[in-house]
């Protein structure tokens, strides 16, 4: 698995949590969980800055507030495609404030559905943009360890 994150707290004042130290242990679980043969790239900011381009990634991860963070899906790879939250055909958004703790259960499921659903060599930020965020949104409610987190949604125009 490949993954970054910019520099957090220690060094950055307009950072709201520390990327640095939670991509570490949050890589450790995703390999204790099995996901460490996965070549799908994260990135993990600790503010809406990004300065580690986390939307170039095929899973991003944007530090919202201390120990919380909003997914951004759909980049790709190749550079070709830019991820961007989760919003629905209603403007809803999703996962926009995860809890630290809950981020590797989120990448958990978004793995299995990819796992049992991609097409072929096709990498996660493709099989994104070939299911769309449609299914995505609707796999993720139907899962009880998420449950808690699908109920809340934001109107994207609140955010700043």
């Amino acid at each position: 698995m490949r993954s970054g994150a910019c520099v957090g707290r220690d060094t950055c004042r307009l950072t709201y949590t520390d990327s640095e130290k939670f991509e570490p242990g949050l890589i450790d679980q995703l390999e204790q969980m099995g996901w460490g043969d996965l070549k799908e790239a994260i990135g993990i900011v600790g503010c809406e800055r990004q300065c580690f381009r986390p939307s170039t990634k095929t899973i991003g991860i944007v530090g919202t507030g201390l120990n919380r963070y909003q997914f951004r899906l759909m980049g790709t790879e190749d550079a070709k495609h830019q991820g961007g939250p989760i919003i629905d055909s209603d403007g809803k958004m999703y996962l926009r404030s995860v809890p630290r703790e809950k981020v590797a259960v989120v990448l958990d499921v978004l793995f299995r559905f990819f796992r049992e659903n991609k097409k072929g060599d096709e990498d996660l930020g493709y099989f994104h943009r070939r299911v769309g965020l449609s299914a995505i949104i609707k796999h993720l409610q139907n899962q009880n360890s998420l449950s808690d987190l699908m109920t809340k949604t934001t109107k994207p125009e609140l955010i700043s």
